[in-house]
């Protein structure tokens, strides 16, 4: 046992150098780490409401089939199940609206949002043309 003792001296008494600074480190981050009194935080929540807020909730951007809730002509509608039948199909996208014709290559794929009776009321209502 001596023997291996003085053998590996050099490499136990750096695994003990190693140990000790790791010790060392841990202990005075803990130490540094610690905050003694955090800050109070209040929160004052308002007794009454001015009587000049709505407190009714408002429901933006819901239709229901069939109503005409949105800035519309009298010659667009809404669909019915995504059909115009045989009408002019608008598509609202996030970026730019797009109408399709009857005979074009998506109009039989395309689920209409707003349907208009002429090509001058979609464009009327911002839509364009597509492109196919």
């Amino acid at each position: 046992m001596s023997n291996w003792l003085n053998k590996n001296q050099q490499k136990i008494a750096v695994g003990i150098g190693y140990l000790l600074v790791f010790f060392l480190a841990f202990g005075l981050g803990k130490i540094s780490a610690s905050i003694p009194n955090p800050p109070e935080i209040s929160i004052e929540e308002p007794n009454s409401i001015p009587s000049n807020v709505n407190t009714t909730p408002e429901i933006q951007g819901i239709q229901v089939p069939g109503t005409n809730t949105t800035k519309q002509g009298a010659s667009s509608f809404d669909p019915v199940e995504g059909q115009c039948e045989g009408k002019i199909k608008g598509n609202i996208g996030s970026s730019e609206k797009i109408y399709h014709i009857p005979g074009g290559s998506f109009y039989d794929r395309t689920q209409a949002e707003r349907c208009f009776n002429a090509e001058a009321d979609a464009l009327a209502e911002g839509f364009r043309k597509s492109s196919r």
